[in-house]
């Protein structure tokens, strides 16, 4: 779904959602794809403008910490609570937001520690997947 499909199915912008909009924009910029969450019919408008407005309004536009460490405390989080598609949507956002591959990496390695083993494999499979569709969109298609 587009921002302009968003703002449609939620009316006028106020300031919680524009701001959200914008950093989300930010955020998700040189994304080979933008994350969707699928949610029934009946609640998507009012989901998606209470979780931009939440999430990117309220939270991520925050002053204190830049969206690298943000990036960082939010791969730890997912991966420790076992989310794999929000934690795909987040590695994007830390490659975006300037956070190496190794970054990523030693993130989800130090989770390792403290939500175990099996979350750390788990998390390492979602960033070799973020990791390859980067790659491929990269790469200049062959055919």
């Amino acid at each position: 779904m587009s921002v302009v499909e968003v703002v449609a199915m939620t009316g006028e912008p106020d300031d919680r959602f524009a701001r959200g909009i914008a950093t989300a924009m930010d955020l998700f910029s040189g994304s080979p794809t933008l994350p969707r969450f699928p949610v029934p019919d009946e609640i998507d408008a009012d989901w998606n403008g209470f979780s931009v407005s939440t999430v990117m309004g309220d939270v991520w536009s925050r002053p204190g910490l830049d969206a690298k460490h943000r990036s960082m405390i939010t791969i730890a989080l997912l991966t420790a609570t076992h989310k794999p598609e929000q934690l795909k949507a987040y590695v994007s956002i830390g490659l975006n937001q300037g956070l190496t591959r190794s970054q990523i990496c030693e993130v989800i390695l130090h989770t390792s520690v403290y939500a175990g083993f099996p979350a750390a494999i788990e998390g390492f499979r979602i960033a070799s997947k973020v990791f390859g569709e980067y790659d491929a969109a990269a790469t200049p298609d062959a055919t």
